[in-house]
């Protein structure tokens, strides 16, 4: 076998390993969506029962706030009833009065014959007097007590006011955490949006200019986001030595561009170093 031949089998080898290795990679970095959609699924379902819960809460206490103010109208109707009941009553009486002050005059001339009856006049005068008062003391009991059920109806209301504002609030934040849902394609937990990047994930520099800049072979579809920092290591004899960290500052679907971060460097970062999110230095 010649040298060429030799050559060829080299590159045939070399090519194969480098093959296998990228494999490797796409095998490590695949993620199963199909689970992470169901999961999505059931998270929308779980929180359009809670919300279906709420509504049907909140009829239930619209309808017990309705029938609360039904009765309490009643009762005030009956009040009112036994109000003008009472006036009619004091109404007689007072007519009583005048016709025993009537009769008391007529008997001013018989003073001897008629003390008797004008003395027991006057002790029933002071008696209706008495319930006069007792009349008037009633109807002072029941407006005070009109005035503090026309608080609790006011206080119903208020309430209900109150519900109606953490409906409308819910509804928002229903809203709200669908459309994160949408633009973010991720199940909503808020430490997925924070500025720590998911863990697990891994790439390869695929650029590095001399201004600072790279690019890298993983982005929005890994869950890379604006801000994110990832670390740099290098893969050398089954071993990984630490490089330095990047900051993401623009994403695509399936890359990003970062800038080297001069404070972490340990090292000059070359294409195909390894990219991903360790706790090596912060």
């Amino acid at each position: 076998m010649n040298n060429i031949g030799k050559i060829f089998i080299t590159l045939i080898f070399l090519l194969a390993v480098m093959f296998m290795s990228f494999s490797l990679v796409l095998y490590a970095t695949h993620a199963n969506w199909k689970v992470e959609n169901d999961k999505v699924k059931k998270e929308l379902t779980d929180t359009n029962d809670k919300l279906r819960k709420l509504e049907t809460s909140r009829a239930e206490m619209t309808a017990a706030y309705e029938k609360e103010i039904e009765r309490r109208a009643k009762e005030i109707l009956a009040l009112e009833e036994k109000v003008k009941e009472s006036e009619t009553e004091r109404e007689k009486l007072t007519e009583e009065k005048t016709k025993l002050v009537a009769e008391q005059q007529k008997n001013i001339a018989a003073v001897e014959l008629a003390h008797t009856s004008l003395q027991a006049s006057r002790d029933e005068l002071e008696g209706l007097r008495k319930d006069n008062r007792d009349l008037h003391a009633d109807w002072d009991k029941l407006f005070h007590k009109l005035v503090e059920q026309t608080d609790e109806a006011h206080d119903l209301s208020v309430k209900l006011a109150n519900l109606r504002s953490v409906s409308e609030q819910l509804a928002k934040d229903y809203r709200d955490a669908c459309e994160v849902l949408k633009i973010h394609g991720q199940v909503p937990k808020p430490e997925l949006y924070s500025g720590i990047p998911p863990k697990g994930i891994e790439g390869i520099v695929t650029e590095v200019r001399p201004d600072g800049w790279l690019e890298i072979s993983i982005g929005e579809d890994a869950g890379i986001m604006k801000g994110h920092k990832l670390d740099v290591y290098r893969q050398a004899n089954g071993q990984s030595a630490y490089i330095g960290k990047i900051e993401v500052h623009r994403t695509e679907p399936d890359k990003a561009a970062c800038r080297i971060l001069p404070e972490f460097r340990k090292g000059t970062i070359q294409r195909e170093d390894t990219v991903g999110y360790i706790s090596l230095a912060n």
